[in-house]
């Protein structure tokens, strides 16, 4: 489960600076293309998911984001 970068974590706020300056684009319209940020209660959510889901059945990875977990290829 890989999680979407947020401004709200230490290591996640340089890198949003840093993609965003990289593509000549403010930090709010960088983060803008990606949608709702990531909140507790999603990410916590998607691990009870992952948690109740047949073990058989789960893709290697996934992408976090604030509309929940989406299977990687």
């Amino acid at each position: 489960m890989l999680p979407r970068l947020t401004p709200l974590t230490e290591l996640g706020a340089p890198a949003v600076r840093a993609y965003a300056a990289r593509s000549g684009q403010s930090e709010e319209e960088y983060l803008g293309q990606f949608g709702e940020p990531l909140s507790p209660e999603v990410a916590g959510a998607a691990v009870v998911q992952l948690v109740r889901t047949d073990a058989a059945s789960v893709s290697p990875g996934y992408l976090l984001s604030g509309d929940g977990l989406h299977e990687l290829p």
